[in-house]
C-alpha cells in the first residue's frame, strides 16, 4: 500500500508539472502572438499618424511647387558593366539620374526657358538592382516636392502621433543611412526582450535624399497582459481545478490508507478485548464444573461478579460498535423528552466501577434549574463515556470533575481529570474512529478507540458542539454544549 501511495503521489505530482509545463508553453505562444498582433496595429496606427501629418502638409502654402509655377521632372536609366575586384566577373551597373524643377507659368510662352526656372535639382542613384531601376519612382517625387515645400518637422509629427498612439510611450528621430542603400518603404522591427520589447519603425518621408524618421514604441508588459485576460484566467483555472482534483484524490486515497490502519488496528485490539469476556466465562464454567470449588460461596460471588463485569464491557463495545456503524449509514435516531440532568449525573456516579487498587473521587457542580431537552439514553452515555474514560487514563488515584451548568438556552456539560493528559499533537484526533492514544501508561487498558468518537457523534446528533484541552501530566478536560 504504501508504494502505491508513492507511485500515486509521484504519477500526480509529474502530470501536475505537465499541465504546467503546457499551459505556460501555450501561455507564452499566446504572449508572443499577442506581440506580432500589437506590433501590427502599431504599425497601423503610425501609418496613420503619417498620413495625417502629410494631409497638413500637403494644406500648408507652398513655397516652389505652388499652382502658378509648373512643375517637371525626368528621368533617365543608364547601365554599364565592369570587372568585379573580388571574383573578375563581368556585373551589370545602372545609373538613374532625376531631375526634378519648377518653372514660372510666364516660361510657357517664353523662349527664355533657362531663366524662367525657379527651381531645379539632379539627383542620381547607383546600382545593380535592374527591377529597381525600372520602377516608378512617382510618389517618391511627390514626396520629394512636398519636403522642398513644407519641410517634415518633428514637433508636428509628435503631435499627430501621440494623439494616435493614445497614451503610449514613444520616441522619434530624424535619421539618415549610414551606408549608400536607399530605402522606399518603410520597416519594422522588434527590438529589446520578449518581456520588454521595443517596436522601431523606421519611415523614408523623402526616400530621394535618403531622410528617414525613426519612431520607437515601448511596449509595456501588462497591456498584453490585459489583453490575454481571458487566457490568463482561463489557464489558473484549468490549473487550480486540476491541482485541488488532484490534491482530493491524494487526500482520499490517505485518507483510505489511514482507515485501513486504523480498522487493522481495531481488528487486533477488539480480538485482544474479546479475550478477556471469553476467559473470564471460561473460568466461571470451569469453576462451576468443579464441584468442590462450588461450596465457596465467596469464590463463587467473586467469579461471578467478574464475569457480569465483563460481560458488560463486551456489551458496552458492542453497542458503541453497532451505533457507530448506524451512524455511517443513516443519521442518529433521538427520542427527546424534559428531564432533571442531575438526578442522572448522580446515578451514573454511584453506578460507576472503579478498577480494584485505584482511588476514584468525585466533585460535582449544577445549576439550581437542570431541566434539559434530549435524549435521556445517549446523555447518559455521554457522560458515563466520559467518565469511562477520565478513570480508564489515570494513575493509581484520580479526582474527576463534573460540571452541569444551563445558561439561558445553552446547556454546558464539562468532565475534568488530573490524569496522564493527551499530548497536543494528537488533540486533533482523538475523535476519529478507532484511534488510541500513543501516551498510554499501560497498553492492556481495555478499549477500541470508539469512546470519543462516540461521543462526538452523539452530541452532534444534539446540534451541539464538543471540545478538548488536555496537557500532558495534568489532565483533561472535555467541554460540551447543547443547545436546547
Amino acid at each position: 500500500m504504501e508504494k502505491r501511495i508513492r507511485i500515486v503521489w509521484a504519477l500526480s505530482l509529474i502530470s501536475m508539472l505537465l499541465l504546467v509545463a503546457g499551459q505556460g508553453y501555450w501561455l507564452w505562444n499566446q504572449y508572443q502572438y499577442k506581440n506580432e498582433e500589437y506590433e501590427e496595429e502599431i504599425h497601423r496606427l503610425v501609418m496613420d499618424a503619417v498620413a495625417v501629418n502629410d494631409s497638413i502638409r500637403r494644406e500648408q502654402p507652398k513655397k516652389v511647387f505652388n499652382k502658378p509655377n509648373i512643375s517637371f521632372f525626368n528621368t533617365n536609366v543608364d547601365m554599364h558593366t565592369d570587372r568585379d575586384s573580388l571574383t573578375n566577373k563581368l556585373k551589370e551597373r545602372y545609373t538613374r539620374t532625376f531631375v526634378v524643377g519648377a518653372m514660372a507659368d510666364k516660361s510657357v510662352l517664353s523662349t527664355a526657358m533657362k531663366d524662367s526656372i525657379v527651381y531645379k535639382d539632379k539627383i542620381v542613384i547607383h546600382g545593380e538592382d535592374k527591377l529597381l531601376f525600372n520602377m516608378s519612382f512617382s510618389e517618391a517625387i511627390v514626396a520629394y516636392q512636398l519636403q522642398i515645400d513644407v519641410p517634415f518637422t518633428l514637433q508636428r509629427f509628435d503631435s499627430v502621433l501621440a494623439t494616435k498612439l493614445d497614451g503610449m510611450s514613444f520616441t522619434t528621430g530624424l535619421v539618415t543611412p549610414r551606408d549608400s542603400l536607399y530605402q522606399w518603404v518603410e520597416t519594422v522591427e522588434r527590438l529589446g526582450s520578449d518581456l520588454h520589447p521595443v517596436i522601431r519603425l523606421v519611415y523614408p518621408y523623402n526616400p530621394l535624399k535618403r531622410e528617414l524618421v525613426q519612431v520607437d514604441v515601448q511596449v509595456m508588459p501588462h497591456t498584453l497582459l490585459l489583453r490575454m485576460g481571458w487566457q490568463l484566467l482561463g489557464s489558473l483555472v484549468l490549473i487550480l481545478l486540476l491541482a485541488v482534483c488532484l490534491l482530493f484524490q491524494i487526500k482520499t486515497i490517505l485518507k483510505q490508507h489511514r482507515v485501513d490502519e486504523l480498522r487493522k488496528s481495531f481488528v487486533n485490539t477488539m480480538i485482544h478485548e474479546l479475550k478477556r469476556p471469553v476467559q473470564a466465562l471460561k473460568m466461571c464454567v470451569s469453576f462451576l464444573n468443579d464441584k468442590t470449588m462450588r461450596t465457596d460461596e465467596q469464590a463463587m460471588d467473586e467469579v461471578v461478579r467478574d464475569s457480569v463485569s465483563e460481560l458488560d464491557n463486551l456489551s458496552a463495545y458492542l453497542r458503541k460498535l453497532r451505533d457507530m456503524t448506524r451512524a455511517d449509514d443513516e443519521q442518529t435516531q433521538l427520542s427527546l423528552s424534559t428531564f432533571d440532568l442531575k438526578p442522572v449525573v448522580e446515578k451514573l456516579i454511584r453506578l460507576q466501577h472503579a478498577p480494584e487498587g485505584k482511588q476514584v473521587s468525585f466533585e460535582t457542580h449544577f445549576t439550581d434549574n437542570l431541566l434539559v431537552t434530549a435524549d435521556p439514553v445517549h446523555m447518559a452515555n455521554i457522560i458515563s463515556n466520559l467518565m469511562e474514560n477520565a478513570v480508564k487514563y489515570s494513575g493509581s488515584s484520580v479526582s474527576i470533575r463534573v460540571e452541569c451548568r444551563l445558561h439561558g438556552h445553552e446547556l454546558t456539560l464539562k468532565v475534568s481529570d488530573d490524569g496522564i493528559g493527551i499530548p497536543v499533537s494528537e488533540q486533533g484526533r482523538v475523535f476519529d474512529k478507532f484511534y488510541r492514544s500513543s501516551n498510554l501508561p499501560d497498553r492492556s487498558l481495555p478499549g477500541i478507540g470508539l469512546g470519543l468518537s462516540y461521543v462526538k457523534l452523539l452530541v452532534e446528533a444534539h446540534r451541539g458542539t464538543v471540545f478538548l484541552t488536555s496537557q500532558i501530566g495534568r489532565g483533561t478536560t472535555v467541554e460540551i454544549t447543547i443547545p436546547q
